[in-house]
């Protein structure tokens, strides 16, 4: 069963656009005004643990560990699909950087999920977009490092920090 989730989740990214691009502006309020408490610990792999009792909808067995890292409001959680090195930049030829978002909060339909990833240590911000909102998605990043997340979806905000590898 858990098979089958994960090849119906995989045909789901497959199917959905990854993330797009969008220019950086030459300022960010997010990379000048600090990082939130909580959103993940880049210094470490993602938690293996249980998901979060609202986002364990469509799993076969809801209580098995998963990595992920929930948002620092606690109002989004980023699931990984790997428990060690999960996200890579950049990524690797045979594997996409997935992530599964679940917002614990409603969502408006077609409401896009936007992200502005800023790269600790650097003045580096991009933007990306998940068409739809939080679900499956692929999102890359220029360079390895610890990314603060900052997430928009539906007139939510939350964050995340993700390590990338190289």
């Amino acid at each position: 069963m858990v098979l089958a989730v994960a090849v119906a989740l995989t045909s789901s990214c497959a199917g959905r656009s990854p993330a797009t691009s969008h220019p950086a502006p030459k300022t960010s309020a997010h990379a000048t005004a600090g990082v939130l408490a909580g959103g993940g610990d880049c210094s470490a792999a993602a938690p293996d643990t249980p998901l979060p009792t609202w986002a364990r909808g469509g799993f076969s067995d809801p209580t098995r560990d998963q990595p992920h890292v929930l948002g620092a409001r606690g109002d989004i959680v980023a699931i990984l699909w790997a428990k060690k090195d999960a996200l890579h930049a950049p990524p690797l030829a045979d594997r996409h950087n997935k992530i599964l978002w679940v917002s614990r909060l409603p969502q408006r339909p077609m409401s896009p999920l936007k992200i502005e990833a800023v790269l600790a240590g650097r003045h580096t911000t991009v933007y990306r977009e998940v068409a739809g909102g939080p679900g499956p998605s692929y999102v890359d990043l220029p360079a390895a490092g610890c990314w603060t997340l900052n997430l928009s979806w539906s007139g939510h905000t939350d964050q995340v920090r993700l390590r990338y590898v190289a």
